[in-house]
């Protein structure tokens, strides 16, 4: 049978339920009834649609809450609108309530780098024609260089003009205002943190739940049972009750466990990732000799990602299944519902994160880093082969996965989720009664549980939206843009789901996003170091400014291709017995992207190759302490609780004191503190005499008692209501 209850569910419902003392006889919880199949299920009740309120439809039939909700917020014709935050407060409590703020709020902060992505992206596609490296590549220069083969034996030679495709699509992504907007981004991300805090301790003020704290929720009935066998019981500090506990040196054992099964979940991902990499060179050795060998790096990159985006969807459900279990094990034991709700939601977040930023993370920074020089490539089959970038360099290739991996799990996840509540929604209508003829508590016993996995989920995807918006937003300029349109949907497409798809939820008191707020601050943080890295190292941006410094051009990049290929004598590499047979006639050198010397037999990096990482090295401090010093400015300047919220918590705290203590409660209970005294203290003899105290001498404006006038022997409980 099902529990059912006609009136509102309290914000108190469950907590008075879970607050039932245990012990090894008596098992009342409802959770534990439903374990052990007493009952099946319980929760609140929907609204039914004939519920009295002050709006009405076309029809002029009233409207209940539920009604309200669907009609002015759950729809896409109101995706423009705010949304009715006190309305879903009332329906569904404070932590749905704060998860949809966190959403609304993010989408507004979202317009300014969407606006100014657009603006840096148009840049880039209106000024690629006037590139001077892209024009050296394309033209006579380009057609007149020949590289040297990308493998050994092999792989051929061929001319620098067949990365003309690949150079023009890489300036459109990296070009001068691609730092503007790394730093935009990274002061934003920064920016973002503090403006929610701030926005967050209004509605914790507008809800009632500044002084809310979650130390006072019911202890988990797994962990009472817990702790029952291998527990003691300890007297809690704050509520002076004696409670269940599970010491530390017991549970230390299980936190290595589950940290060793983490740890080798993550290793799939870093398997995966070697797959696609012996893929990608694979294929570029099969794609050399083909027609395509112009597109063949685009290709390579674009069904590379693609394959990344399908194993990354598909592990992704793994990593749900491994972490619920390991959680679900409650091998780690957490007393309360918070810290276990912390503990699934950090492990789900560290697999996602290494799941889809493990491969932005290599090509950013570990993409042909480690090749030498031409005759120590390997072949594509060997276990000591390196794969390399493009004489354009590798940020396209970042752009080019950062769009597949963002866009395509947005997609891919919307799509789903959607079908997967229509099939839910065809398959009841398909197995049940007319929904006319069924009371509340009936159709909504139909519908998913909304439990704290769905949240989670929710959370998990804006987070990891959040990631590429920040880490590696430099890449992708659109990418702000791309998280509002999805976001825009997302929220209504939730909103309809918790509606019509979902038990009404149990309405839980909450005073922020929980773990979540740290999250967010640390991604933040990472998000200027990362975006300092790409821009120093993946972008051509630190080569180009020392080309300009050393070579003392100024402003003009002529002869800057040039100045980054290095020379490798023919003579030099056909001693090594790995010479291509297709040599071009007459060559005598062909060329590489390094700066290494064109004399053997070590062709060891030459001063410019210093210079240039000294140069990328300081940028990165420098980009990080500017970006730091500027949000440390912003910080000092802006509180974490709004101005005028300060003034209305003190205003009402001082409303709140002063009612105390001039209550004509307060003087009698300072009255009887001073007829039940045994002993008077020393300080009150000399000021009173010996004389007994009187009504006149017991006010609150003669007695000044301080901690030194009363021992522990003398202690006096009272209370002031």
């Amino acid at each position: 049978m099902g529990l059912r209850s006609e009136p509102k569910p309290g914000p108190g419902l469950k907590t008075v339920v879970q607050r039932i003392p245990m012990n090894e006889l008596i098992e009342t919880c409802l959770d534990r009834l439903i374990a052990r199949r007493v009952y099946d299920t319980y929760f609140p009740l929907h609204e039914s649609k004939a519920l009295r309120n002050n709006v009405t439809d076309a029809n002029n039939r009233d409207l209940g809450d539920r009604e309200k909700l669907k009609k002015y917020w759950a729809t896409m014709r109101q995706f423009l609108k705010f949304q009715p935050l006190l309305l879903v407060r009332s329906y569904m409590g404070e932590k749905i309530a704060f998860y949809f703020a966190f959403i609304g709020f993010y989408n507004q902060t979202l317009i300014l780098p969407s606006i100014v992505g657009i603006i840096i992206f148009i840049y880039g596609a209106a000024t690629v024609a006037t590139d001077q490296p892209t024009s050296d590549i394309c033209g006579n220069f380009g057609n007149t260089t020949y590289m040297c083969p990308r493998c050994d034996k092999e792989c051929p030679f061929w001319r620098l003009s067949d990365s003309c495709i690949y150079s023009n699509a890489s300036y459109v992504f990296d070009n001068a205002a691609t730092l503007v907007f790394a730093i935009f981004m990274s002061i934003w991300g920064r920016l973002f943190v503090k403006l929610w805090k701030r926005h967050q301790a209004v509605l914790q003020y507008d809800w009632d739940s500044i002084d809310f704290q979650e130390h006072f929720e019911p202890i988990r009935p797994k962990f009472e049972k817990e702790a029952l066998k291998k527990g003691r019981k300890t007297n809690n500090p704050v509520t002076n009750e004696i409670e269940s506990s599970i010491p530390i040196r017991k549970r230390v054992p299980f936190f290595l466990i589950t940290t060793i099964v983490v740890l080798f979940t993550i290793s799939i991902s870093c398997t995966t990732l070697f797959a696609i990499i012996v893929y990608r060179v694979q294929m570029g050795f099969i794609l050399n000799n083909t027609s395509v060998q112009a597109y063949s790096s685009i290709i390579i990159t674009v069904t590379s990602a693609i394959m990344n985006l399908i194993c990354s969807i598909a592990l992704s459900l793994l990593y749900y299944w491994v972490a619920q279990k390991l959680t679900d094990l409650d091998l780690e034991c957490h007393k309360y519902q918070s810290k276990y709700d912390d503990s699934l939601t950090v492990k789900i977040y560290i697999f996602q994160f290494v799941n889809y930023y493990s491969s932005l993370f290599y090509i950013a920074y570990f993409k042909g880093r480690f090749f030498e020089y031409p005759s120590k490539y390997g072949e594509p089959n060997s276990t000591g082969f390196q794969e390399q970038c493009d004489p354009a360099g590798c940020f396209v290739d970042l752009s080019i996965q950062f769009v597949v991996i963002m866009t395509g799990q947005q997609i891919v996840i919307g799509i789903v989720e959607f079908f997967m509540a229509m099939f839910g929604t065809i398959k009841r209508a398909c197995c049940s009664r007319d929904d006319n003829t069924l009371e509340q508590w009936e159709k909504d016993r139909n519908l998913y549980d909304l439990n704290s996995i769905v949240l989670i989920d929710e959370y998990l995807k804006l987070v990891i939206q959040f990631g590429f918006v920040t880490l590696f937003v430099a890449a992708f300029p659109l990418a702000p843009l791309c998280a509002l349109i999805n976001n825009l949907i997302e929220l209504r497409l939730d909103a309809w789901k918790l509606l019509t798809k979902y038990k009404r939820p149990l309405p839980f008191k909450a005073s922020d996003i929980g773990i979540w707020n740290d999250i967010i601050a640390a991604v933040s943080h990472l998000a200027v170091l990362t975006n300092a890295a790409i821009i120093a190292w993946t972008s051509e941006f630190i080569p180009k400014m020392s080309y300009r410094t050393l070579q003392s051009t100024g402003i003009s990049l002529v002869g800057y291709v040039n100045w980054t290929l290095s020379y490798f004598p023919i003579s030099d590499y056909n001693a090594t017995g790995l010479m291509p047979s297709d040599v071009p006639s007459d060559l005598t050198y062909c060329r590489y992207r390094d700066f290494r010397e064109s004399i053997g037999p070590y062709y060891s990096h030459t001063t410019v190759y210093w210079n240039v990482t000294a140069a990328r090295l300081a940028f990165i401090l420098v980009f990080q302490q500017l970006v730091s010093f500027i949000t440390y400015l912003i910080e000092c300047l802006t509180s974490d609780v709004p101005k005028h919220i300060k003034k209305k918590i003190a205003h009402e705290r001082y409303i709140e004191e002063h009612a105390r203590w001039t209550s004509k409660k307060t003087e009698e209970n300072f009255r009887n503190v001073v007829r039940i005294s045994r002993d008077i203290p020393d300080n009150m003899q000399r000021k009173y005499g010996n004389s007994e105290y009187s009504d006149e001498m017991a006010s609150p404006r003669d007695i000044n008692l301080s901690a030194t006038d009363i021992s522990s022997n003398d202690f006096v409980e009272f209370s002031i209501l």
